[in-house]
C-alpha cells in the first residue's frame, strides 16, 4: 500500500508572506469551478464522462496555429462529442489554440512570432476562429500561446483585442499563462497583462512545470511555495482574483538515476511505479519516490488538488484549471 504521509494541516496555514491577503470573504472551497482539458487522445470522451459532474467548463485540446501562423489545423475528432457531452450537463466547452509544434514537440516561438507580428495573420487567425467556434458551437477561446518573446506583447494584445472585437459577446475569451514570480517576468514572457485584462474574462495560471526532466533536476511538479510565489507575482501584476484560474496539475515526471531521459506520466502510471515507496511531502503537497534503480519521480494528484482548491478559496481567486483529465484520477 502507498504510505501516506499527509498531516492534517489547513492550506490557509501555508498561505504566508508572498501572497497578499484576499480583501474580500470566498464561497466555500467546493463551490469553485473548475476547467478540465481534455486531449484528442483515444478514451478521451470517457476521462470526461467520468469528471463532468465535478468540471464546469472543458478545454478542448488540438486545435494549433500552422507553420506560417496565418491559419489553423484541423479541429480534433473529439471535439464534436466533447461539446455535445458538455452542453447536455449543462456545462461549457471552449477551444483552446496553441503555437504547439509536432515537430519541434514543444511550444514554437517562431510560429507565435509569424502570427502576432503580421497584420494579415492575425486577421486570418481571428477569422478562422470565429468560424470554428460558429461550426462547432464552442462557448468561448483559450489563447494558449506559449515560449513568447517580450517583443511580441504588443502583437498579442492586439490579436485578443481583435478577436474580442469578432466573436459574440456571449463567447468568452480566456488565455493561459506561463507561471513566472515576478511582474518583470511576467513582462519578460510577452503579457501586457494591464491591457489583457480589460478584454481576457479568465485567465489561467499554469502553476505547473517549476520541474521537469530535459530542463532541471528532480523536484516537485509544481510545489506549494513555488506556485504561492507565481501567484503573489501574479496578483502584483494587477490582474484581479476574481480573473484567475489556478492552473493544477495532474500528472507526474520521472528522472532516471542513470541519467537517460525521464518521462511523463500519469497519475496512475506514477502510483504504480512508485508502489509502497510513495510518500507525500507535505510542504511541497506532492507526491515523489525514489525507485529501487535510484529513479526520482515526482507527481500531483486529487491531494494535490485538494490544497490547490483551499488555496485558490482562500486566495479569493475565480477557480481551477486542471490539466489533464486523460491523465488524472477521477476529480473529487
Amino acid at each position: 500500500m502507498i504510505r501516506l504521509i499527509l498531516l492534517a494541516v489547513q492550506v490557509a496555514a501555508l498561505v504566508v508572506g508572498p501572497v497578499p491577503a484576499s480583501p474580500s470573504v470566498v464561497a466555500p472551497s467546493s463551490a469553485l469551478p473548475i476547467e478540465g482539458y481534455l486531449m484528442d487522445a483515444d478514451g478521451a470522451i470517457g476521462h470526461l464522462e467520468a469528471n463532468i459532474a465535478a468540471i464546469s467548463i472543458v478545454g478542448v485540446d488540438g486545435v494549433t496555429l500552422t507553420r506560417s501562423g496565418g491559419g489553423l489545423t484541423a479541429t480534433p475528432d473529439i471535439a464534436v462529442e466533447a461539446i455535445a457531452l458538455a452542453h447536455r450537463n449543462g456545462k461549457k466547452a471552449e477551444l483552446l489554440l496553441s503555437n504547439y509544434s509536432e515537430s519541434l514537440g514543444d511550444f514554437s516561438p517562431a510560429i507565435a512570432k509569424r502570427l502576432l507580428t503580421s497584420t494579415r495573420h492575425r486577421a486570418a487567425v481571428v477569422k478562422a476562429l470565429v468560424a470554428r467556434v460558429k461550426k462547432y458551437g464552442f462557448d468561448g477561446v483559450q489563447v494558449d500561446l506559449e515560449s513568447l518573446k517580450p517583443s511580441y506583447a504588443a502583437g498579442l494584445t492586439a490579436f485578443v483585442k481583435q478577436l474580442r472585437k469578432a466573436l459574440p459577446r456571449s463567447k468568452r475569451i480566456s488565455m493561459a499563462v506561463m507561471a513566472s514570480s515576478t511582474v518583470k517576468g511576467y513582462k519578460n514572457a510577452g503579457y501586457q497583462l494591464t491591457k489583457l485584462r480589460r478584454v481576457v474574462s479568465r485567465f489561467v495560471l499554469m502553476a505547473y512545470d517549476q520541474h521537469g526532466p530535459g530542463w532541471s533536476s528532480a523536484g516537485p511538479v509544481g510545489g506549494t511555495p513555488w506556485v504561492q510565489q507565481v501567484l503573489a507575482g501574479f496578483i502584483r501584476a494587477k490582474v484581479r482574483r476574481s480573473q484567475i484560474d489556478l492552473g493544477v496539475a495532474q500528472y507526474g515526471y520521472s528522472w532516471p538515476a542513470d541519467g537517460t531521459p525521464g518521462t511523463s506520466l500519469s497519475v496512475a502510471q506514477a502510483r504504480a511505479l512508485a508502489g509502497d515507496r510513495a510518500v507525500f511531502d507535505t510542504t511541497q503537497q506532492e507526491w515523489t519516490a525514489t525507485l529501487a534503480d535510484g529513479t526520482l519521480l515526482w507527481w500531483s494528484d486529487r491531494d494535490t488538488l485538494t490544497a490547490r482548491r483551499q488555496l485558490a478559496a482562500d486566495q479569493g481567486l475565480h477557480g481551477l484549471a486542471v490539466w489533464e483529465l486523460s491523465l488524472a484520477d477521477p476529480l473529487p
